[in-house]
């Protein structure tokens, strides 16, 4: 057991609270990191709960306009971002929690990391998630692994984790509990043991990289 002082940063994404079974597994990650590292720190954002703006043109092309150049509608929107990227700067590990909404991420998350990605402050030529570990808990209500009827159709965990590689990432590992659906969407009920297994096998996951 580590005694070093840490910092997580838990970004969480569904709207579903206590329902959510992404926030479940993520909480038994969160779970044994505590124990693991004491004394440390967890920052926590609901992207569910904080309106995260899309990028507009402002947003864009303040980072490429002289600070005296810029409105003042244009530098808020700069300072956002800046501080968003040195909040996740500040962490040694990123723990993010999320659905699979129609095959992709939620366009919340996405918002978020169109946020935090700048040209010359954290891209793939500013790499400052180096020697960071981050993990992605998804959630799927079906399953898109290979052999399924829907093989191919999960466009969530391959992003994901090229954004953390892109931004200098090495140490990246994603969580799937999968069927999450059975049970709540009509036709499905059979598949609620498959839905139970995944979720052990999810939680078990979370709880040794957390360790």
């Amino acid at each position: 057991m580590t005694t070093n002082s840490k910092k997580l940063l838990y970004i969480s994404v569904s709207p579903t609270g206590e329902y959510s079974t992404s926030r479940q597994v993520a909480a038994e990650f969160i779970t044994t990191w505590k124990l693991t590292n004491p004394d440390s720190q967890v920052l926590e954002r609901d992207l569910s709960k904080e309106s995260i703006p899309h990028l507009d043109a402002e947003a864009i092309f303040a980072n490429y306009t002289p600070v005296e150049s810029q409105s003042p509608s244009m530098a808020n929107k700069h300072h956002y971002r800046i501080d968003l990227i040195n909040e996740i700067l500040s962490v040694d590990e990123i723990l993010i929690s999320t659905p699979l909404w129609n095959w992709s991420i939620p366009s919340v998350l996405k918002a978020y990391i169109d946020q935090i990605v700048v040209t010359g402050v954290l891209d793939n030529g500013k790499p400052g998630l180096t020697g960071k570990k981050v993990t992605y808990v998804i959630a799927q209500g079906g399953s898109y692994k290979e052999g399924t009827p829907k093989a191919g159709w999960d466009f969530a965990t391959g992003y994901l984790e090229l954004v953390a590689k892109a931004l200098g990432a090495t140490d990246i590992e994603t969580i799937l509990a999968e069927f999450t659906l059975s049970g709540v969407a009509p036709g499905m009920d059979f598949l609620k043991d498959a839905k139970a297994k995944s979720l052990e096998t999810a939680l078990s996951a979370a709880r040794k990289r957390a360790a």
